[in-house]
C-alpha cells in the first residue's frame, strides 16, 4: 500500500473524534480546556517559529520591489505594510495558547 493513502487511513478516524453531536465540534471545557491548552502551547510555539524563520524572509523581495513601484491597489497595502503586518502575525505575541481560545474554537 502506498505511504500517503496509509497515513489517510490512519489520520481519518482522528478527524471523527474532534466531531461532537449535531456536527459540532466536540470542544473542552473549564480544566480540560487548561490541559488542552497547556498541550498545545509547544507545538503553538514551535509552528510560530517555523513560519516566522520561513515566511519572514520570502517577504522581504517583494517589500523591496514596492519601494520602486508601490502596489496601488492591493487591499493589503503597499509591500512593506504587508511585510510588517505578516511579521508581527507570524513573529509576535501571542505565544502561548489559553483555555479560552481552545473552547471558542469553531
Amino acid at each position: 500500500m502506498k505511504p500517503h493513502v496509509l497515513a489517510i487511513l490512519l489520520l481519518t478516524p482522528l478527524g471523527a473524534c474532534a466531531m461532537g453531536p449535531g456536527g459540532t465540534y466536540a470542544t473542552p471545557t473549564g480544566p480540560a480546556a487548561t490541559v488542552v491548552a497547556a498541550a498545545e502551547t509547544p507545538l503553538f510555539i514551535a509552528s510560530k517559529i517555523t513560519t516566522c524563520l520561513g515566511r519572514t524572509p520570502l517577504l522581504l523581495p517583494g517589500a523591496a520591489a514596492s519601494t520602486v513601484v508601490p502596489f496601488s491597489k492591493s487591499k493589503e497595502g503597499s509591500g512593506g505594510d504587508y511585510l510588517a503586518t505578516n511579521a508581527q502575525a507570524d513573529c509576535g505575541p501571542p505565544y502561548w495558547v489559553t483555555a479560552a481560545q481552545v473552547s471558542s474554537e469553531p
